[in-house]
């Protein structure tokens, strides 16, 4: 997410704060002066009142239903009543079975714990980083570019490698970066943005909600570069599936202030809305930017996506 380092404060229960070194969440529990914390702060949301605020409670409907029988049934015989099975009798004959338990599309993932999650994630990035750095340190020292060439076709984006079949590029690039200043302000904001939304969601949907964003900012950007005749077209970098999160995180509590650069005090909502503007007339002004606009575009619409998709109970 070229140019914005993000930091967390809360307005207007709290004082405006700086975290360095401290995790956003961790912090912000453990310093009474600063009043509510993020989870007390998404609490206050309609659809959070439970712990997770993308869950909700299961009820049975003999908890929340009553049944009073007829004076039909009250004066049916024995044996009429066991043939049709009315609810308010004790027998367990004339109970359906309760329904299975549902089981969540890949529900494993949530043994995962949550450290791990976001520990991971950054050592991901970081061992493709270091890839890299090997890369271009052999071709400057040996002028042999095998490796270069080999985590282009494997860690870009591109028409090349989508249609020679590696269509795992699509995923593999959300974790790829070849430059400091690039994998520096992507891992700075992700730092302070993934715990609270990893807190909320857990460890499964977080990381569908990171892979997800990525492949969606991949494939937005591949589709444009086909639009716009692109054809050397190549992109790389988490600021997708980064923008996803922030997204998410500005549309559950609008109120959270973001930090640009440490020091410039803004609401979330109005963070989000600002990067949307800026991406989208730099993609309509400058077609020849290297920085990939549409990738950022496409992300912060997922993170949208997601929040009214799971606000609104349609998964």
């Amino acid at each position: 997410m070229s140019g914005f380092l993000f930091r967390l404060g809360f307005r207007p229960h709290a004082h405006l704060t700086v975290l360095t070194t401290q995790r956003g969440l961790p912090f912000l529990k453990n310093n009474n002066k600063l009043g509510t914390s993020v989870l007390d702060s998404l609490q206050t949301r309609a659809f959070s009142a439970y712990p997770r605020i993308l869950s909700r409670p299961i009820h049975n409907q003999w908890q929340t239903r009553s049944f009073t029988p007829s004076k039909k049934d009250l004066y049916a015989s024995p044996l009429r009543r066991w043939l049709s099975g009315t609810r308010w009798s004790n027998s367990p004959r004339y109970h359906s079975p309760p329904p299975p338990p549902k089981r969540e599309f890949l529900a494993f993932l949530d043994r995962i714990p949550p450290n791990a999650v976001f520990v991971g994630i950054i050592s991901i990035n970081v061992a493709v980083f270091a890839i890299w750095l090997a890369a271009k340190e052999k071709y400057r020292q040996e002028r042999d570019p095998t490796l270069l060439l080999w985590m282009k076709d494997h860690f870009f984006t591109s028409w090349k490698n989508f249609s020679e079949g590696r269509v795992y590029t699509l995923m593999t690039s959300v974790f790829s970066h070849m430059d400091w200043s690039h994998i520096l302000f992507n891992g700075f904001t992700f730092f302070f943005m993934a715990n609270p939304v990893l807190e909320m969601l857990g460890s499964r949907n977080f990381i569908l909600l990171y892979l997800g964003g990525g492949l969606v900012s991949s494939v937005s950007s591949l589709a444009y570069a086909k639009m716009v005749g692109k054809v050397d077209y190549n992109s790389h970098g988490a600021s997708g599936a980064i923008y996803t999160i922030v997204t998410l995180l500005a549309c559950v509590a609008p109120k959270l202030t973001f930090q640009l650069y440490g020091i410039i005090p803004v609401p979330a909502w109005l963070a989000v809305s600002g990067f949307f503007t800026y991406d989208m007339y730099r993609t309509i002004s400058e077609k020849s930017g290297t920085t990939d606009t549409v990738g950022h575009i496409a992300g912060i619409l997922a993170g949208i996506g997601y929040y009214l998709g799971k606000r609104f109970r349609l998964f």
